[in-house]
């Protein structure tokens, strides 16, 4: 498969097209996407029995999320959209120092560990555009790194969007980046979450680019890969999403996203997967956070099922690094000339 980069030097912007399917961390929610509409039927009966949504949301938040028209509409068999739809999917890195009360087995550690909870920065951030009029799916990346500035807060990079204001600020920020797109929905997973369904789904086969090692003790944070094609298990897969030590900063990390979207879907289309659909489904439970409803998770599922595979555009939000400011603090500064260009092609924005 052939891939283009969007050539940040110039005003075009080029398309990679990838797989029908997709799911996060970037990538955990392909793999539930591209199960079985039987599957599809056993995600409604045990989703009705725990909600998506772990996070209260006040009025004034959930007034930031589209509120115009239904998004589905129930046939026989599975939901269908009835319009466009736009989510926001964030994939969450959160750490005892980030929340107030963590769990007692992460206490008195002498390392910052990965908790599960949604009140930390947000790793991966995607917008995730569903259009059932051209059924064909896009797939638009954030940068962490890019710079916006917050009501209250000033100037941050974009992913402590959340850890300042929750799902409903990030969207808020998203939407501005982002020629005023309207966001519909939001999704988050988290990291534990990620790691737990690629080792339900078996592992996935990934082709490492190139030698990885990285040491984070703060963190307990070891990356040690080596290239060429291999058979990565969760933690491994979580190594290769979280290593930046490359040069490229933000975009390598992207680019290494978009090649775990791809593993995770090949891996989902095994018939095997269907087997393991309770490890799925509790991940998917405890790990993900979401104001979309059932029948609104479930039309999704069935238009990725269903699209043709050219028909997904992944691409990435136009800009160039830069370090500005007294400490020189990397950041993705966007090209909002080239985001209007962008947001007119792909999201409908007129």
């Amino acid at each position: 498969m052939t891939s283009q980069k969007i050539d940040h030097k110039n005003s075009k912007v080029s398309t990679a097209p990838h797989a029908r399917n997709w799911f996060w961390l970037g990538c955990g929610f392909s793999g539930v996407a591209m199960l079985s509409a039987t599957v599809g039927a056993l995600l409604a009966v045990s989703f009705s029995l725990t909600p998506l949504l772990q996070k209260h949301l006040t009025q004034d938040e959930a007034a930031i999320f589209s509120k115009t028209g239904s998004l589905t509409r129930s046939n026989l068999r599975l939901p269908e959209l009835t319009r466009p739809v736009n989510v926001l999917v964030m994939g969450m890195s959160v750490l005892t120092t980030d929340v107030r009360n963590p769990p007692t087995d992460a206490q008195n550690l002498s390392y910052q560990a990965q908790v599960n909870s949604f009140d930390g920065l947000s790793d991966v951030m995607l917008l995730v555009r569903f259009d059932p009029k051209t059924e064909k799916m896009t797939v638009l990346s954030i940068p962490r790194d890019t710079r916006v500035e917050m009501d209250g807060v000033g100037v941050i990079k974009i992913n402590a969007s959340n850890i300042n204001g929750g799902p409903a600020a990030s969207a808020k920020l998203v939407s501005q980046l982002l020629d005023g797109v309207q966001i519909d929905r939001y999704l988050r997973v988290n990291v534990e979450g990620v790691e737990k369904l690629v080792d339900a789904l078996g592992g996935v086969m990934v082709d490492v680019p190139k030698d990885m090692k990285y040491k984070d003790d703060a963190q307990h944070l070891y990356i040690n890969l080596k290239k060429g094609k291999q058979h990565l298990n969760g933690d491994q897969t979580l190594q290769l999403l979280r290593f930046r030590q490359d040069g490229l900063g933000d975009i390598g990390r992207i680019e290494r996203q978009h090649l775990v979207m791809r593993a995770l879907m090949e891996q989902a289309l095994n018939p095997v997967t269907v087997t393991r659909f309770p490890q799925i489904l509790s991940v998917v439970q405890s790990n993900l956070d979401s104001n979309l409803s059932v029948e609104e998770l479930l039309a999704l599922v069935g238009f990725s099922v269903k699209i043709d595979r050219s028909n997904v555009q992944m691409l990435t939000v136009p800009g160039e690094a830069n370090s500005l400011g007294r400490n020189h603090i990397s950041y993705w500064i966007p090209d909002y000339s080239r985001i209007q260009e962008l947001m007119s092609q792909y999201f409908d924005q007129s």
